[in-house]
């Protein structure tokens, strides 16, 4: 946990999010943001993030040194591209114990839908699969879940809102308009819309992030996670014994 006395209201907060194919960056000052930017392609996202992060810094007239606290996407999304950004981020933290906060991808989607009673939020894990969940809100409008995360077919993860007849999908639901807001099983009209976010997702996790920060709801560079929600390539291999020796070991003690 974080031991630096500062304000939550006047700290400076980095959110990254480098899960999807492109990354994105914002700076707030408590709960107001100062600037975001999108940054480079998936691919590019572990040579250019430092460069990315050093000129939005700079346009603000700060170093990484003023940053009081890092918020992080930690999935799910794209597994290399969330090493780099948390990776990044332990960095940073790190040297002076600055407290990390964890935002899922879909937390974040859900908390660009807002206002809304139920969002179902939706992030494409290619294959025709997608991560979803369902959430509600707090008082602060914090994303609360109704249900686990989850990996499946799109039909698979609308079964699990069937039951629910308002319900808000967000994220990467944009091209499947028919199939979301059909009826129901039951053949019942619902109350379904889909709302697309307008701004860099880095901003989201920056005001969940800021939200708890003021509860202390942060980690540490030792203690925070990634959600993958399933296994990496690297990680079923393992559990199958199909890694050689040192290469388990190098996993098992990351």
């Amino acid at each position: 946990m974080n031991n630096n006395a500062y304000s939550a209201a006047d700290s400076i907060i980095l959110a990254l999010d480098t899960s999807s194919n492109t990354a994105s960056l914002a700076v707030s000052r408590g709960a107001r943001l100062l600037k975001s930017v999108r940054a480079g392609s998936n691919e590019k996202h572990s040579e250019r993030l430092w460069s990315d992060i050093q000129a939005l810094l700079s346009e603000l007239t700060m170093t990484i040194r003023e940053i009081d606290a890092f918020a992080v996407c930690v999935g799910p999304g794209s597994f290399t591209g969330l090493r780099i950004g948390m990776a990044a981020v332990m960095g940073f933290s790190m040297p002076h114990n600055k407290p990390i906060i964890a935002v899922t991808s879909l937390e974040a989607a859900a908390f660009a839908a807002r206002p809304a009673r139920l969002v179902c939020s939706m992030v494409s894990a290619y294959r025709g699969e997608f991560y979803s969940q369902l959430f509600s809100f707090d008082g602060e409008g914090v994303p609360v879940p109704q249900n686990d995360p989850m990996i499946s077919t799109l039909e698979t993860a609308l079964e699990r809102v069937d039951g629910a007849s308002e319900v808000v999908f967000a994220g990467d639901v944009a091209s499947l308009p028919d199939v979301v807001l059909g009826k129901s099983e039951s053949g019942a009209e619902l109350k379904r819309s889909i709302k697309q976010s307008d701004h860099p997702l880095a901003e989201d996790i920056s005001s969940i992030g800021y939200v708890r920060l003021t509860r202390d709801e942060v980690e540490t560079a030792m203690s925070v996670r990634a959600s993958y929600v399933r296994q990496s390539e690297a990680e079923i291999k393992l559990s199958l014994g199909l890694l050689g020796s040192k290469i388990k070991r190098s996993m098992k003690s990351g």
